[in-house]
């Protein structure tokens, strides 16, 4: 069995870790789904290391963007002021799972349902002068387009039902506002952070540094969490005071407020914030020379916070989002996206003219300055590549891939033949293979049992002959029990079965049976 393995285990390895490539060609000779980080070199013989490597290389992992785009269309709006290319998409909002809406520089709502597969143009009838673009804001039953002094609102249900916020606070500066329940809250830069309660006539409460009890605030962004029917966790990305973490409780039309952290991660060069389900938090920084994002881990009950890991960015970043498996970060021409809970390399992709993304389950939405989209990214690992660029020679190169998983580093080995003809190994010839191992097997498996049995045979003669050879009087006790209750069942037997007469069936005192 040994010589069988050592026979044809050659064979079997060279069939298996070599490749062939022809001239005129590039030929992917595998992926490698599971790295996270890979190296490819190429090694002699003796496995060192060849520099200026030819012939093969390894290509990094990509991200394929397989959807489906929507045309902000023209010929919908019977208004003849509007011509091609003089309206552009600016904003989109994602409601429910299949729901679409995108917000127009000219106030117009396009909406897309991907379940009736239809297109709608909506009109907000209003006029407003435009210092700054408006926020799209979506709840479950209004649409609201949000400036920093005006704000007005659309019922997607019944389009006719439309108006102005009457009671909307008219502010210097608006970043971002986002409707959690019944409450709209908007953060406001250095005036703080605004809550409107919607079921109220929209009345207000602002959250100003007074409130919090320090002596100035910043709020760009934030993002919220809930804790209980009334009891909120609001994160707030400070340009004075770094992260914050403040609780809120919103009960009988009054919100109480307690900081509960502050100064968490750099203070100044914060661009955007966002968490995930499990609380973790996901801040975006950029100093003169590097843009890169920071996940941090915020132990509310202990009041402890500590950054989990770190995710350099080649390009500028505009916002970030994040859902349980991957983090998605907004660039001007360039993104990227982060598969954080591996610790992952950001892993770029391109989409120019991207005004807003939104990631909502396995999707993602957005919209250009013409088109709303909705793609589903795919991964694609890590590719060997080999290519030679004459035919004229027969050559072997022989290379080491090193690649990172989840488990920890691990490598390979192999040869590519170039202009060589494939070393094919034969259906066939594999079967003969099998059944010769699976013979080989059985043989020694039966050999195995026979051996067992001879050994058992020869043990129990050996015992009984070291019986035999003791003293007469210690052997009998050994071996005369058994001997003696053989003799007497025959004794018995032949007791029983003697012919007596009738009158000589009681033995006479003193007679002898034998």
């Amino acid at each position: 069995m040994l010589l069988f393995i050592f026979l044809t285990l050659p064979i079997l390895s060279k069939a298996i870790q070599s490749y062939f490539v022809k001239f005129g060609e590039v030929q992917t000779l595998f992926e490698v789904r599971e790295a996270l980080e890979a190296q490819l070199v190429q090694i002699d013989d003796d496995n060192q290391l060849i520099n200026n490597s030819q012939f093969c290389y390894l290509s990094n992992r990509t991200l394929l963007t397989e959807g489906q785009t929507f045309q902000l269309p023209s010929d919908q709006l019977n208004n003849d002021s509007i011509v091609e290319d003089s309206d552009l998409l600016i904003d989109v909002v994602i409601l429910g799972q299949s729901e679409i809406y995108g917000l127009t520089m000219n106030n117009h709502l396009f909406h897309i349902s991907l379940i009736d597969e239809t297109s709608k143009i909506y009109s907000f009838n209003f006029t407003h002068e435009q210092v700054s673009l408006p926020q799209l804001i979506g709840s479950t039953e209004y649409l609201i387009l949000a400036y920093p002094d005006y704000a007005h609102y659309l019922d997607f249900r019944n389009t006719k039902n439309q108006g102005e916020i009457r009671n909307w606070q008219s502010r210097q500066s608006r970043y971002y506002s986002e409707i959690i329940d019944y409450y709209l809250f908007s953060a406001i830069g250095s005036e703080g952070l605004e809550i409107y309660l919607i079921n109220q006539d929209y009345q207000s409460y602002i959250l100003d540094k007074q409130s919090i009890g320090l002596s100035a605030v910043d709020f760009r962004d934030f993002s919220i969490s809930k804790l209980r029917d009334t009891n909120y966790i609001l994160y707030v990305l400070c340009r004075i005071n770094g992260v914050m973490v403040i609780d809120l409780t919103i009960k009988n039309q009054k919100v109480m407020s307690k900081l509960l952290l502050k100064n968490i991660g750099p203070k100044t060069d914060g661009i955007a914030l966002t968490i995930n389900s499990d609380s973790f938090v996901f801040v975006a920084y950029k100093t003169k020379n590097q843009h890169y994002i920071i996940q941090f881990n915020i132990e509310l009950l202990n009041k402890k916070w500590g950054s989990v890991a770190r995710f350099n960015i080649s390009n500028k970043i505009v916002d970030v989002e994040v859902n349980e498996e991957v983090l998605l970060v907004q660039g001007f021409h360039t993104h990227f996206l982060i598969y954080y809970q591996e610790k992952e390399t950001a892993i770029p992709f391109v989409l120019t003219s991207v005004k807003q993304f939104v990631l909502a389950d396995n999707y993602i939405y957005g919209t250009t300055s013409k088109y709303l989209f909705q793609i589903q990214p795919h991964l694609q690992p890590y590719q060997i590549k080999c290519f030679i660029e004459t035919d004229s020679k027969q050559i072997e190169k022989k290379f080491k891939l090193t690649y990172r998983t989840n488990q920890g580093w691990k490598q390979k080995e192999f040869m590519v033949h170039f202009n060589q003809k494939p070393f094919i190994i034969s259906i066939y010839y594999l079967f003969y293979i099998l059944a010769v191992f699976l013979l080989s097997i059985l043989f020694y498996v039966a050999y195995q049992q026979y051996k067992n049995q001879r050994e058992k045979l020869v043990e129990s003669q050996q015992l009984e002959l070291k019986i035999r050879s003791l003293p007469q009087n210690r052997a009998s006790k050994l071996l005369m029990p058994h001997t003696f209750r053989m003799v007497q069942t025959n004794i018995d037997t032949r007791i029983n079965t003697l012919n007596f007469g009738e009158d000589d069936t009681i033995l006479q005192k003193d007679q002898k049976i034998f």
